[in-house]
């Protein structure tokens, strides 16, 4: 069997890649490439014989008005138009005076409650979960204790059902602002 003949993309394949890699060896990356006005980009050089792999020295036209990749990355960023107001940007003329409206009192200090009914709170809250925590982890716990936890729940809690209101007003729909 003979072997079959490369096709023509595959034998020109290696002769551009070589061109390539011959080219970008020479050049400095601080110099902007600039096809010559003649030139396109992919066009290689007349003096190199097609198929020896070789280039000729090419220099790329250096202007010296051209900017630098560094002054043209920073004009990027520099020449930037002001970022546009979106829909929640919008400040009106008259938000700065005051129009009299309702202005919300100062909430009061969390720390300000009555000190009974914190701990009521607190004594309800925690006796189940402490029933739970004995429960799962002290299963030996004395009987005492299990019922002083019970003992503190239900006072709390009754001490709180007794500070509800005792009355209703009738006339009172349960609507407030």
């Amino acid at each position: 069997m003979s072997e079959r003949e490369p096709e023509h993309n595959e034998s020109t394949d290696e002769e551009v890649w070589l061109d390539l890699v011959a080219r970008l060896e020479h050049m400095d990356a601080s110099d902007p490439v600039h096809p010559e006005p003649g030139q396109s980009a992919g066009a290689t050089d007349a003096a190199a014989p097609h198929g020896s792999g070789e280039t000729g020295q090419t220099t790329p036209s250096r202007d010296p008005a051209a900017p630098t990749p560094a002054e043209r990355t920073r004009a990027i960023f520099e020449n930037q138009p002001l970022a546009s107001a979106g829909p929640r940007d919008y400040t009106s003329k008259d938000e700065d005076e005051d129009d009299g409206g309702f202005v919300p009192p100062e909430p009061p200090p969390l720390g300000t409650g009555e000190p009974l009914v914190v701990l009521s709170w607190l004594g309800t809250l925690a006796g189940p979960l402490l029933l739970l925590v004995f429960a799962m982890f002290w299963r030996s716990a004395p009987l005492p204790v299990i019922l002083g936890t019970i003992a503190v729940f239900a006072g709390s809690a009754a001490y709180l059902l007794f500070r509800l209101p005792q009355h209703r007003d009738e006339d009172d729909d349960g609507a407030a602002v």
